[in-house]
């Protein structure tokens, strides 16, 4: 049986360092949505997010593919990022029952 543990205590420390590493990488991850204004016939990127009650808006630049694109790019990691830690902490939540020896 501790072999077991031991298997079981090496993977709780495994999900934990990458329970951080995502959190780093949604942290550093741009946040809200796409936002497009026109001004003077141009259109300009805005990143739009909550804070609070308060919607804001961050300037990005001009409307440009490619800025669009690598934008949008980055917000599809920070999705698949939260997914994944979703997933982590499932399974440390298992692993720490498991380790405890609780049922489910």
């Amino acid at each position: 049986m501790s072999i077991i543990k031991g298997i079981l205590a090496e993977e709780l420390e495994r999900l934990e360092e990458l329970s951080v590493f995502y959190k780093e990488k949604i942290l550093e991850a741009p946040r809200g949505s796409i936002s497009f204004k026109e001004r003077g016939g141009k259109r300009y990127l805005y990143l739009a997010r909550r804070e609070d009650k308060k919607i804001i808006f961050e300037y990005v630049g001009k409307d440009v593919p490619e800025v669009r694109d690598a934008l949008d790019e980055r917000m599809k990691q920070r999705k698949e990022y939260q997914e994944k830690l979703r997933q982590v902490k499932e399974n440390l939540k298992e692993i720490k029952r498991s380790l405890h020896g609780k049922r489910t």
